[in-house]
């Protein structure tokens, strides 16, 4: 989970507890209240902040439509985690890509439109050109994926 899943999670658990009934009797409940509220409205501004710099960050890349679909880290020869990928990391499922290295170049991140950020750390025997396969979990996940195009920027 990225920073601004970070900050939303952290923001969804503080506005519950503010919202919740707060004896009125009670100043130090009412002051935690006032403090939680702060810190809300902090937090708020703050993921305000890493969305607009992340906008404009993406705005001046441009997009290309590459091929994609989905693996599961698996060796398919002993049906257990294979674990390492090309680039000597340990394949993670929602966060490795696999890619074309004279396309795209190993350790690279990559904006998946929808699907977030991903970095290439893999290849393929499958994979040339203008394709990359993400790491999933969950072969209902690869499946319904499928193979479709799709715009992605690479950061190089």
């Amino acid at each position: 989970m990225g920073m601004v899943g970070i900050i939303t999670l952290m923001i969804l658990i503080l506005s519950f507890f503010t919202s919740q009934n707060v004896q009125k009797s009670a100043p130090v409940v009412n002051f935690l209240n006032d403090q939680l509220l702060e810190v809300i409205n902090s937090l708020q501004k703050e993921l305000t902040v890493y969305k607009d710099r992340e906008r404009m960050f993406l705005k001046h890349i441009n997009y290309e439509e590459y091929i994609v679909t989905a693996y599961l880290p698996i060796d398919s020869a002993e049906g257990r985690y294979s674990g390492l990928t090309a680039s000597r990391a340990v394949a993670k499922p929602y966060f490795t890509v696999a890619v074309d290295p004279t396309v795209v170049p190993i350790n690279s991140w990559i904006w998946i439109e929808g699907l977030g950020w991903w970095k290439a750390q893999d290849t393929g025997d499958a994979i040339r050109g203008q394709k990359i396969d993400l790491c999933l979990s969950i072969r209902e996940e690869t499946k319904k994926l499928g193979r479709r195009k799709m715009r992605i920027k690479i950061l190089k």
